[in-house]
């Protein structure tokens, strides 16, 4: 619901400031739909002829199939129509059908060839025809040089086909020769590389591998026999120091033993066994001593015979010299296989990770010789296809173009199209006309009804009146009084309604002077100050005085067509009115009425005197009420000195008229406490969302 409501209000403030910009719509509307009629008016006459050309295809022979162009499209050829149509050739002999080139051999200059092509257009039609469109100012031209131009394309489009076929021939041929070239450079560079880096091919990888596990077998074999090599060594090494220490180089000739000395020997032997398993006084130890003793000196007794021969442990000890020998040798041998081994395991190590980078090598060789091979033999097909294609052009067959609708004369001019150039300004002049509505309106700060105004200030508006001469009816009246000339009128209605308000409020605060004024002139103050001292005149049971209180420019009287004296007005009262007041007063339908006159020198010093202050307090005591109709209050001072004099200050504010910031800077000057409230004045209300209100009551009459 609410937003169909926003939605309405938004339509309804739409279409309400269209109304009031009205002026600023049709204005630049109407001046911009007659400058483009005056423009559209003035324009020659142009006409415009066109020829259609078609391109058909043959059926080639069955093996000429696979180099028949494809199916026609007209966009796929429109390079060779644009390349034949603007030919400076071509557009010298179709200037020759023109009136003014017909029988002059003058050719055209760059500029004129140029403006002709601005005058040529190119337009497809469907898949297989295009039009030929030329616009000039004499409807003969247009027909015979589209007509001419149309002819030398079809004449010349078969010659142009014919010479790139040639040339696209020509182009493969060298293509192919400077391709063959570079492939036989790219052959020789793998072959040479293959050469110099055999061993490091991706082909040798295998081997590689397994010279490399082997070397690997013979240097773990060569570390396992250095190591028994070494073991032995070592014990050789030990057995020949115990050798050593038991004096085998001492003496190598020693004699031999006989039969008792080794038999002593034995017996020593097994009495040092003995000792580790029995004490000496076990039987056995006894006995095998006796034994020894005995052994003893009987082979001391006998005689020792000498060998001249090594003895065997020399011999031995001789032997294991010779073998340490020979194993230092051999562990020298080893040791230098396991260097040749580590060499030539790093060279096939070296190989082996090189591969990789050599096969990237050979592949990116390879790639770009496979790549030169695929062009070769594209070029090959292309060389003969293209040599086909020119047989198959020989034998006329492929496209052909043809004019299938020659231009004939134009009878009505292309352009201008005036209608249309109106309706153009039309639209600009409409959109200028609304753009320009939408900155003034978004320029307009006045208050267009009462939601504007409460939505801008705190005042309360105690009043609205509607537009008072709106229909014929309310336009009879020829006074200002509206409450008393027209009665029934919905403005009438209104003042009342704001004396009522009035009244109560100044009943409530014991108020009985009330001055009218407003920001600036013209905003009906003095209208207001009329209706509403008629309408409180009405409805109170006392004496109502209405005072033309602006010394410059007093209206009241003019408004209520009263004959009154110039000396009898306010300023005279002011001045010399110490007697009675009666004398200044005049009566309008009920109402006491001080007219207004103008000063003869400064009204300030006047309404700022001891006089004026005493006179208001004497109207305060004979009238029920006095209405001051004030001067606007930015111009002069004197609303402010009135409103010192007077209990309460009712704005006037005229919609659509008064801007918010001059009513916000007008009603500044004033105590919050004595401004009364404001009131809306010629309101449109028939054109307002809230219309039906006021009519309501006219309607019921």
């Amino acid at each position: 619901m609410a937003a169909s409501e926003k939605n309405s209000i938004s339509l309804f403030s739409l279409l309400d400031a269209l109304r009031r910009r009205k002026l600023a719509v049709l204005i630049p509307m109407v001046l911009l739909t007659a400058g483009f009629a005056i423009y559209a008016h003035y324009q020659p006459d142009r006409y415009r002829a066109t020829a259609v050309v078609a391109a058909t295809q043959t059926t080639p022979p069955e093996y000429l199939k696979h180099v028949a162009p494809p199916p026609i499209h007209i966009e796929d050829h429109l390079w060779t129509v644009r390349e034949v149509l603007f030919n400076d050739a071509v557009l010298q002999l179709a200037a020759k059908e023109m009136k003014a080139h017909h029988d002059t051999n003058v050719a055209l200059s760059q500029q004129q060839i140029e403006e002709l092509k601005q005058q040529i257009n190119i337009k497809v039609d469907g898949d297989h025809t295009f039009q030929v469109i030329y616009d000039t100012f004499d409807r003969y031209d247009a027909m015979n040089v589209v007509n001419k131009l149309a002819g030398i394309f079809v004449q010349q489009a078969s010659a142009k086909r014919d010479q790139k076929t040639t040339e696209a021939a020509t182009v493969i041929d060298e293509q192919l020769e400077a391709l063959k070239r570079r492939m036989e450079v790219q052959s020789k560079d793998i072959h040479e590389f293959k050469e110099k880096n055999v061993r490091a091919l991706p082909d040798h990888i295998d081997d590689t591998i397994r010279s490399i596990d082997q070397s690997r077998e013979d240097m773990r074999d060569r570390e396992t026999k250095v190591a028994e090599e070494l073991a032995k060594k070592a014990s050789i090494e030990k057995e020949l120091h115990d050798l050593e220490s038991k004096g085998v180089l001492d003496n190598p000739l020693v004699r031999e033993k006989t039969t008792d000395e080794t038999k002593l020997d034995e017996l020593r032997i097994e009495f040092g066994e003995l000792e580790t398993r029995y004490t000496p006084q076990h039987p056995m130890i006894i006995a095998k001593k006796r034994q020894i003793s005995e052994l003893e000196a009987l082979v001391a007794a006998q005689t020792k015979k000498v060998r001249t021969e090594p003895s065997q442990t020399y011999l031995r000890y001789s032997q294991l010299k010779s073998e340490l020998e020979a194993i230092d040798r051999r562990v020298e041998a080893y040791q230098r296989d396991q260097q040749d081994l580590k060499s030539q395991m790093e060279i096939y190590l070296a190989r082996l990770q090189s591969t990789p980078q050599h096969e990237k090598v050979i592949e990116d060789m390879n790639r770009e010789l496979k790549v030169g091979e695929i062009q070769f033999h594209a070029l090959l097909d292309k060389q003969l296809d293209t040599k086909l294609a020119k047989g198959f052009e020989e034998q006329e067959t492929g496209v052909a173009f043809s004019i299938v609708e020659p231009a004939g004369l134009p009878q009505e001019p292309y352009s201008p199209q005036r209608a249309r150039l109106i309706l153009m300004g039309l639209a600009a002049g409409l959109g200028l006309g609304l753009a320009l509505a939408f900155i003034l309106e978004q320029n307009d700060t006045t208050f267009g009804n009462v939601d504007d105004f409460q939505a801008f200030s705190v005042v309360p508006v105690v009043g609205v009146v509607p537009n008072l001469f709106h229909d014929k009816k309310e336009r009879k009246t020829n006074t200002a009084a509206i409450t008393t000339d027209s009665p029934d009128s919905v403005a009438a209605e209104q003042y009342r309604l704001l004396a009522m308000k009035v009244q109560q409020q100044c009943e409530a605060s014991k108020a009985r002077t009330v001055i009218i004024t407003s920001a600036a002139g013209g905003e009906g103050k003095s209208v207001t100050a009329i209706n509403l001292a008629t309408a409180l005149s009405a409805t109170t049971e006392g004496r109502v005085l209405l005072i033309d209180a602006d010394m410059r420019k007093p209206r009241l009287a003019e408004y209520l067509k009263l004959i009154v004296s110039p000396d009898r007005g306010f300023y005279n009262l002011l001045v010399h009115g110490e007697g009675d007041v009666e004398r200044f007063v005049a009566q309008y339908e009920g109402l006491s009425v001080i007219p207004g006159s103008v000063s003869q020198a400064n009204p300030v010093a006047a309404l700022s005197s001891p006089r004026a202050r005493a006179l208001f307090e004497r109207l305060k005591q004979q009238y029920a009420y006095v209405v001051v109709d004030a001067p606007p209050v930015l111009p002069i001072a004197d609303s402010h000195i009135l409103a010192g004099l007077c209990d309460k200050v009712l704005f006037v504010i005229r919609a659509r008229q008064t801007p918010r910031e001059l009513f916000q800077h007008a009603i500044e000057g004033f105590e919050p406490a004595n401004v009364l409230g404001a009131v809306l004045n010629d309101v449109d209300y028939q054109r307002s969302r809230y219309a039906y209100a006021y009519q309501y009551y006219k309607k019921a009459a």
